[in-house]
């Protein structure tokens, strides 16, 4: 079957951009998990036989053999690939998933006529793809980032939801190791704990803020995720900071004499720091 002038100008723009090539046979397999094929590998076709196509052509003849009832062509940009499950069960890189979403805005009426695929990730169906789509797909060539700006606020997200889940709960435990450096001889090992517990979370994440800046930490992508050495960053606490986190009266260790009885000219001995609670 010989494919219309426009499929394969599609095609043709399409293979000379990074990415792949899928075919989409969920309504012949019935199963999401293995139905997503690769050119040149066998599927199941609504007749029954097995097939493979080893270019796009062939695989486009191919589902229009069945009126694309059955096997669909599908294109995925390498970067536009913001599946969740990606290579290595790692998280896709920020800038692809950045791509996408503005991808997908910009695209929103193209996509929701079924050009999305609904396969992994943000896959195109062949047979909508806009001369829109093609030319943004072909600048990513050249520069790989659709939109800084939305790059950098989905950084800015990312970070956030690592703060949320790991980095606040261990920021405070590294400031309250630091805390109990300042102890009470008479304090259990949960003084710095108990301490902290009393401060809110807003400056305690100022001072983090304040410390990464201090100690010239910045968060870095890992595997799709943000990730930050926060050991680094606590290694800028010094006892101002703690000082006035807390506003406790917290000595430095060559001053802690000053806490002792001090034999004042009117006979009183009151120390000249207040005792730590």
């Amino acid at each position: 079957m010989k494919l219309s002038p426009e499929l394969q100008h599609r095609i043709d723009a399409l293979d000379g951009c990074q990415g792949r090539w899928l075919i989409d046979n969920r309504k012949t397999d019935g199963n999401y998990s293995f139905a997503f094929r690769s050119l040149g590998e066998s599927l199941c076709c609504p007749d029954g036989r097995y097939r493979s196509a080893a270019t796009a052509e062939q695989a486009a003849e191919l589902c229009a053999s069945f009126h694309w009832r059955g096997p669909v062509l599908l294109w995925q940009s390498t970067y536009l690939d913001d599946d969740c499950s990606w290579p290595g069960a790692y998280s896709a890189p920020s800038i692809y998933r950045s791509n996408a979403r503005v991808f997908r805005d910009d695209h929103s009426k193209a996509l929701a006529a079924g050009a999305d695929g609904d396969g992994p990730g943000l896959s195109l169906d062949v047979r909508y793809v806009t001369d829109e789509m093609i030319e943004e797909l072909h600048g990513l060539e050249s520069y790989p980032l659709l939109s800084e700006d939305d790059h950098s606020e989905l950084e800015l997200e990312l970070q956030q939801e690592v703060w949320d889940s790991w980095a606040a709960r261990d920021w405070a435990a590294a400031v309250a190791k630091a805390l109990q450096q300042h102890a009470p001889e008479t304090a259990d090992d949960y003084w710095g704990e108990e301490q902290l517990e009393l401060v809110a979370a807003e400056p305690l994440c100022e001072l983090f803020h304040a410390c990464c800046e201090s100690s010239n930490s910045y968060w870095q992508e890992e595997e799709g995720d943000q990730w930050i050495d926060l050991d680094r960053v606590a290694s800028a606490l010094d006892l101002a900071d703690l000082r006035e986190l807390t506003g406790l009266p917290l000595l430095a260790a060559d001053q802690q004499w000053r806490r002792e009885a001090y034999p004042w000219p009117d006979g009183s001995t009151d120390p000249l720091a207040p005792a730590l609670a």
